[in-house]
């Protein structure tokens, strides 16, 4: 049966004027006739609404109104013609063949209970539908524009505005479902299947294909309650599988075309969509849908959540990622997914399969979301696939933007302040890539040319950004009456960042850029990643390692490829040599080390190769090249700079060509002699705690460790014993060869320590040294001596042994009793002494010796009091400087400490001092000498 041209058919329109409703551009306008309809029509008034808005009464409709007036003349042809079909009997019967309505009639019939501030939403699509995406727009505004010449379409659901007063068809703005559609009947589901169910209405929207609605009693706001009865539908085969979401379900309008090429007729004109059968007061309850279309309800386990959360959820401050992507379940449940493809690809059917060469199902991918595609990607081989993208597989199975972006959900609710930061600081440790070290928030860094990890400390904007990628965060928005999404508050990131310390972050004690040995039970760790046990992250490949058997042969002959390393170095003995393979020992063991101590490289010219052995020795460290710093001159200074250093953990920190000694500012012995330091963070008023387990360095001519650091820094001296050693060629480069293949260089070390583990971890008889007698002698001194090599703390013992500023001590103790014998004496008249007597011409020059001078070469008493408060009680050769009281006023006094285990005083004569003079320094019992004070 051919079906007729769409005639112009006239609708009275009661207490208005006359409407003409044009079948082609499907607008209603206004007409001056105010006749009556042709005689024999059977149209009756309809109520279409003065102004055009949508009408949210619940006014029966009564269908007889809108049917074809059977008296109505032949109009002129539309330019888009419906393609040649067949109706079917059941859909004829009664009916009449086509139903003229406009769409703005058909949405106000369909929507007659909107929720307040909630709106239905249509949209408009020229040419091939499969084209381009999906934009809503508001119906009450947009309808009345339709073009009859586009694919129209509207929603199942309305929705509600967006803070910014902006329209979305999405799942989180879901306002209420209003009615179903079953799919394709007439031809992938028989009519019959409907058996006596009467639908609302019918719409061909294809040759003999039909989209049957079925308008809801009452909307459903509980968007989960809506999901389950679409999923029945689904499940009884009368729904698309794709159609996962009442929320991204679209449908056709009755005046429109489907612009499918396919469905074009012989003469290549679209097929225009025809509203066959129409009953808007048919309304049903779900109850009554299940049981008209004989369907078997689903369970609501497991069904995702489309609408405003309820009280229980509104008040939870944290939602859990989902454990598996939503993209991937709901890929998987409309039987799309294939299989993992690795690295976050997944292999899946593409939802236009059927636009592909010979429908071959092949060649489209879903990419899960990363930093760069927050909503993951989606891609299709075909040539479709620049049409297609990740928005339109988000809309096709029905997952909402907040879904596909498969992050925890953090709700800020007032007054719950306390449970929002912690839920901040869960989801920040359960990223794992964030940590708490020394009371800051820590992430690491990988340096991209050269692989060498460092510790970044968080800043307040920093961590803003980071918990506004790591979780999505929302608000209660009252205009909606729903939530909403925003920033992370930064009173909420202000209060984590200072909170000192964190019950889910994981604590950063250190990073280890190869293999190494945990300090609480020596196990040898060979695996990367984060060690619970040591709390220390391991950024290195294990396959560059390797440790043979540990055995004698294996260390010796691991022993003999680090010598090769040091052959061209002009070390002045054996004992520097060996300090210099200690070194390198240091540098490879040093996160296991509380303490270890500084290594200085010394000669007496430029161009000895101090640089270049501190360049061998950092190798050893890590991948990274030194961190080369000036010496500081002041202890402020110093406590900037290393601090500032120390915060990113670095393998090495050099002190390069240094032009003076190693002085001993405060935070430079602290971190030679403790495994922790603690300070103010320049610029910031908050203080941090940092790991010192870094190799410190030093080179420099002439130069070398003084006073307090003599037993802290370990002096390497080198003499090519020539006067241009610059010019000296050099054929090994083993700085080089130790960037090239670090992994066998580290692994020669460790397999000496472990072979001297194996064999008992025999210990030398050598003396101790106080800080160093524990793990550093156990991992970088008794392996060498056990090897055969000198004790490499050889160079440190000589510098406790004969350290200069004891000597000056020794000399200003001599000369003091000289002068004034065991007498309590006051730093003023001491002075006095020496400016006025001719006698303390000697004390005099000990003092100069000393720094207690001021710029004009006089003795500052505040620093001579100072100087000797400070070497108080400090026993040399069995004599101390011992504080007293004189004339009310702090004194000194120079006393002889008795110790059991102690060689008697040493003698010493003056040629300007008599027999009985002399007398007084060896005999503490003689009257006016050195008094006897056992403490």
């Amino acid at each position: 049966m051919t079906v007729p041209e769409k005639p112009n058919i006239l609708i009275v329109a009661p207490q208005s004027d006359n409407k003409e409703v044009n079948a082609e551009d499907g607008v209603v306008s206004s007409s001056s006739d105010k006749s009556s309809p042709p005689t024999g029509s059977v149209n009756k008034p309809i109520d279409a609404g003065k102004s055009g808005t949508l009408l949210n009464d619940k006014k029966k409709i009564d269908p007889k109104t809108l049917t074809v007036p059977t008296s109505q003349p032949k109009q002129q042809p539309l330019a888009l013609q419906p393609a040649e079909s067949a109706v079917p009997d059941k859909i004829k019967e009664g009916d009449g063949i086509q139903i003229n309505i406009t769409n703005t009639e058909f949405i106000n019939a369909v929507f007659q209970d909107i929720p307040q501030g909630a709106y239905a939403a249509v949209c408009s699509k020229p040419g091939d539908p499969s084209k381009g995406g999906w934009l809503a727009q508001r119906a009450d505004s947009a309808v009345a524009q339709l073009n009859a010449k586009h694919n129209n379409y509207f929603n199942c659901s309305s929705f509600y505005l967006g803070e910014d007063g902006s329209f979305f068809a999405r799942k989180e703005r879901f306002a209420a479902c209003h009615f179903f559609v079953l799919d394709d009947v007439g031809t992938k589901i028989p009519i019959e299947r409907l058996g006596n169910f009467e639908p609302s209405w019918m719409i061909e929207t294809s040759p003999g294909n039909y989209q049957v609605g079925i308008i809801l009693a009452e909307p459903i706001t509980d968007g989960a309650e809506a999901e389950r009865l679409l999923k029945t539908l689904i499940d009884a085969g009368l729904c698309d599988p794709g159609a996962s979401g009442p929320s991204t379900r679209w449908v056709r309008l009755p005046i429109g075309i489907n612009g499918k090429p396919k469905y074009a007729n012989k003469i290549g004109k679209l097929f225009q969509c025809r509203l066959v059968k129409w009953h808007p007061e048919r309304r049903y309850t779900p109850q009554e849908i299940i049981d008209a279309l004989k369907l078997k309800p689903v369970s609501s386990k497991n069904l995702k959540k489309v609408t405003k959360p309820t009280n229980s959820e509104a008040n939870a401050v944290l939602t859990p990622r989902a454990a598996e992507n939503p993209v991937i379940s709901a890929l998987k449940k409309s039987g799309r997914y294939k299989t993992p493809l690795g690295q976050g690809k997944h292999d899946i059917t593409c939802p236009c399969v059927h636009e592909h060469t010979d429908a071959l199902d092949d060649g489209a991918a879903y990419f899960e979301p990363n930093e760069q595609y927050p909503l993951g990607g989606f891609c299709c081989h075909h040539s479709h696939g620049d049409r297609y993208h990740i928005r339109d597989l988000l809309e096709y199975l029905g997952i909402s933007e907040i879904e596909a972006r498969h992050k925890p959900v953090i709700r800020v609710i007032a007054g719950d302040l306390s449970r929002v930061v912690d839920a901040a600081e869960k989801v920040l440790a359960d990223h794992g890539q964030y940590f708490q070290s020394g009371g800051l928030i820590v992430s690491i860094a990988i340096d991209p040319t050269t692989g060498d990890p460092t510790i970044v400390p968080i800043s307040p904007p920093a961590l803003t950004r980071v918990l506004s990628t790591v979780a999505i965060w929302e608000k209660y928005d009252g205009r909606t009456k729903g939530l909403v999404r925003c920033d992370p508050p930064m009173s909420h990131v202000n209060i984590l960042y200072n909170a000192g310390s964190y019950r889910y972050l994981r604590s950063l004690a250190g990073i280890v850029r190869q293999p190494y040995y945990r300090e609480s039970d020596g196990v040898l760790v060979t695996e990367p990643g984060y060690d619970e046990i040591s709390q220390c992250y391991g950024d290195f490949d294990p396959n560059e390692f390797s440790i043979p058997e540990s055995t004698l042969e294996a260390a010796q002959t691991a022993l003999a490829l680090l010598e090769k390393l040091l052959v061209e170095f002009h070390f002045v003995a054996g004992t520097d040599k060996s300090a210099a393979l200690s070194a390198i020992f240091t540098a490879v063991v040093r996160i296991a080390l509380p303490h270890a101590p500084g290594f200085h490289c010394q000669a007496p010219i430029f161009g000895s190769g101090k640089t270049y052995l501190c360049e061998l020795i950092g190798a050893f460290a890590g991948p990274a090249t030194n961190i080369k710093v000036s010496y500081p001159t002041t202890s402020e200074e110093a406590t900037k700079v290393i601090l500032s250093l120390l915060l990113t953990n670095p393998a090495v920190i050099e002190f390069d060509d240094m032009d003076t000694d190693w002085l001993p500012h405060g935070i430079i012995k602290r971190m030679l002699t403790t495994d922790k330091i603690t300070d103010r963070i320049l610029g910031v008023s908050k203080t941090a705690t940092v790991s010192t387990r870094t190799l410190f360095l030093g080179s420099g001519n002439n130069v070398g460790p003084v006073r307090d650091l003599l037993r802290r820094v370990l002096t390497i001296r080198l003499d090519p014993r020539c006067s241009t050693p610059a010019t000296l060629s050099y054929k090994n480069y083993p700085v080089e060869k130790v960037r090239k293949n670090r992994g066998r260089y580290v692994s020669a070390v460790l397999t000496i320590i472990q072979a001297w583990r194996m064999a008992g971890s025999p210990r030398a008889n050598v003396q101790s040294i106080a800080n160093y007698n524990g793990a550093w002698s156990d991992y970088c001194r008794h392996p060498l001596i056990w090897l055969g090599y000198p004790d490499p703390a050889t160079s440190l013992i000589e510098q406790i042994t004969h350290d200069p500023d004891a000597e000056a001590l020794k000399e200003l103790m001599f000369e003091w009793n000289h002068s004034f014998g065991s007498q309590p004496i006051t730093v003023r008249k001491v002075i006095k002494h020496v400016q006025e007597d001719n006698k303390g011409k000697d004390l005099y020059q000990a003092l100069c010796e000393l720094p207690v001078l001021d710029n004009k070469g006089n003795i500052n008493p505040s620093k001579l009091g100072w100087f000797l408060k400070k070497n108080a009680n400090r026993i040399i050769d069995g004599y101390a400087f011992q504080k007293c009281e004189a004339d009310g006023r702090t004194a000194w006094r120079v006393v002889y400490v008795k110790s059991p285990d102690s060689p008697p005083p040493v003698e010493r004569k003056r040629e300007d001092v008599s027999e009985e003079d002399d007398d007084l320094l060896v005999n503490p019992k003689t009257n006016g000498g050195i008094k006897t004070d056992d403490y």
